[in-house]
């Protein structure tokens, strides 16, 4: 049975399995789709004859012996909360005479420990140079020899973020970061309603927010889906809008992560050259620029 067949038999199978109609796509827009055919509303180039898929696919396989791309990113290292009046939707009696209120953006470290932070961002993006890599729009397209030691370098970096968290914030620290981040956002929740209205404020400490979280985790709501009347609302809101920042410094270290991950390149950009040189790779990339 060929591929094509096969695939067409998949594809029957989950129709089958779907009968409410819905067709998830599972391409990427960055590959070539082997048969377009298939889908009507994809607008993806495509390879036409044999001799282009031919010198396309000798020219990806040149093009890995020589290295990839790297699409590196980080997650987890800044952390902050916004809020906005209008999503609370507070009723009108309970409001007092607003002004235009800024809606602030409150972050959990002070700047000086957000700039040490970002600094790991420089030192790792450090590991790239001219000699390792070539530096493209699309990313940086790293040397297959020097594979391992960007692994190495990814982890000498996360280690030396563990321990300037340890050594420079600590857990008691950190604790004091993340209440005063949920007490300056209660503060400025409560400081458009009058004196008399009906919700209270949340006991801000790391056991009643670890308890409120598990309580609200478990009913899967959202804060759009929050009772207004609630007396706990507000403290309910400010608990879901500050869910993302972990309450421990062991959490949010464990949420911490540089990422890399090897792009692919549509074929289609392979077929009217010859990868043989390291020339050959950055006019490959100088044209896709263009």
């Amino acid at each position: 049975m060929s591929l094509k067949m096969q695939f067409c038999r998949m594809a029957r199978k989950y129709e089958k399995a779907n009968p409410v109609g819905i067709m998830i796509r599972f391409y990427d827009p960055d590959q070539t789709v082997l048969f377009p055919d298939l889908f009507e509303d994809i607008q993806l180039p495509s390879i036409t004859t044999l001799p282009d898929f031919d010198r396309a696919l000798e020219n990806f396989v040149h093009l890995s012996d020589f290295g990839a791309f790297i699409d590196l990113s980080f997650s987890g290292l800044e952390k902050s909360c916004s809020f906005k009046l209008a999503e609370l939707q507070i009723p009108r009696r309970y409001l007092g005479k607003i002004s235009a209120r800024v809606s602030p953006v409150l972050n959990l470290f002070p700047l000086s420990i957000r700039n040490e932070l970002n600094r790991f961002k420089y030192d790792t993006r450090a590991f790239f140079t001219k000699n390792n890599s070539i530096k493209t729009a699309l990313g940086y397209f790293l040397f297959r020899n020097y594979f391992h030691k960007w692994d190495r370098h990814k982890k000498k970096i996360t280690t030396q973020i563990n321990a300037y968290l340890e050594k420079e914030i600590g857990d008691r620290q950190y604790a004091d970061y993340f209440l005063n981040i949920c007490r300056e956002g209660q503060d400025w929740l409560f400081s458009p309603l009058k004196k008399r209205n009906p919700y209270t404020r949340l006991n801000l400490n790391l056991d009643e927010i670890r308890l409120q979280r598990e309580k609200l985790s478990g009913l899967e709501i959202t804060y759009s889906q929050l009772d207004r009347m609630d007396p706990e609302f507000v403290g309910n809101f400010l608990v879901l809008k500050t869910l993302h920042i972990s309450e421990t410094l062991q959490k949010y270290r464990e949420g911490i992560s540089i990422t890399s991950s090897f792009k692919t390149i549509h074929l289609e950009y392979l077929t009217k050259m010859e990868i043989d040189t390291v020339d050959d790779i950055k006019e490959l990339f100088a044209s896709i620029e263009k």
